[in-house]
């Protein structure tokens, strides 16, 4: 069994593509609270500002019924409208070396689609593939 790995999938989204975005990307991140309470506690900025590439940010938030911590660096590429999110710390890591989350957001006329890419790197071959909080 392979140790890395990459899972794709593509959703259409109701919403304007660049605002999200533009939250993906850490400008409106600190908004997502005021989204989904009840899921994300908070997000810190740790390095950089808000919005910029290479910068660092820490989120508290509710998976499995569990008050957790994720921290991540953010990659961004304007020009294709992507966001790369590179975990640094956070309960992922346990069972990752690598975990990489993209998200690239695609108009296609009338529709807008977000096209979001797990790209990781087991420990070792006994690791479950699970599907990620980040995506349900």
């Amino acid at each position: 069994m392979a140790l890395t790995g990459k899972m794709e999938s593509e959703v259409e989204i109701k919403s304007n593509g660049d605002d999200i975005f533009h939250m993906c990307a850490g400008k409106k991140s600190q908004h997502t609270v005021t989204l989904s309470p009840d899921k994300v506690h908070k997000v810190e900025i740790q390095e950089g500002e808000w919005g910029d590439h290479g910068s660092v940010k820490v989120w508290t938030f509710v998976a499995e019924g569990k008050v957790e911590t994720y921290k991540e660096k953010v990659s961004i590429d304007e020009e294709n409208k992507a966001v790369r999110l590179t975990a640094l710390e956070g309960q992922c890591l346990e069972l990752y070396r690598s975990y990489n989350i993209i998200y690239q957001f695609i108009h296609n006329g009338a529709t807008n689609v977000v096209k979001i890419t797990i790209e990781y790197e087991k420990k070792n071959e006994d690791i479950p593939l699970r599907r990620s909080t980040w995506i349900s």
